[in-house]
């Protein structure tokens, strides 16, 4: 399968990618092109491929729905990308592994009033059997919840 990156949308033929840069204002010759892809997981708001990049899934024809991930990864994944995370400090690659979340527990960092707001320590298992721990990390502003997945503490600072 193809894909194809306008500005804001993804598609998987030419005919759309076309009609739906039209819509953007990409130019033809802006149109991103990778060939031999295969759709691994859908949400209605973001694709996984096997190129282990995420994509917007607007412009993707609703019958393409694959369920490759677990619900942990899908869940975890959600909550970066709806915070507006570009590119989580682990990457999506590895969140795309986890198989599920093993323990969570509350960290707390007295020094810094605004880390200590929402931090989860999370002991992840992934698909291959292993565990590891990783950090989930939010700050929420103004109704606006940003989270990011690390490694270490203390987290990056966010910009909301």
């Amino acid at each position: 399968m193809n894909r194809y990156i306008t500005r804001r949308y993804v598609a998987v033929c030419w005919t759309e990618a076309m009609r739906l840069a039209n819509l953007d204002g990409t130019p033809l010759g802006s149109i991103k092109r990778h060939q031999n892809l295969e759709l691994l997981h859908r949400t209605e708001w973001w694709a996984w491929w096997s190129d282990e990049h995420l994509t917007t899934a607007i412009g993707l024809p609703e019958a393409l729905c694959p369920e490759g991930l677990s619900v942990d990864a899908i869940a975890l994944m959600d909550q970066v990308w709806l915070g507006g995370i570009i590119l989580p400090q682990c990457g999506w690659a590895l969140l795309a592994k986890i198989e599920n979340v093993v323990t969570r527990e509350r960290v707390c960092l007295s020094s810094n009033q605004e880390l200590s707001r929402c931090q989860e320590k999370l002991t992840l298992r992934f698909l291959d059997g292993a565990e590891r721990v990783l950090y989930r990390c939010c700050v929420e502003d103004e109704g606006i919840c940003q989270c990011d997945i690390v490694a270490n503490l203390p987290c990056r600072n966010f910009i909301v």
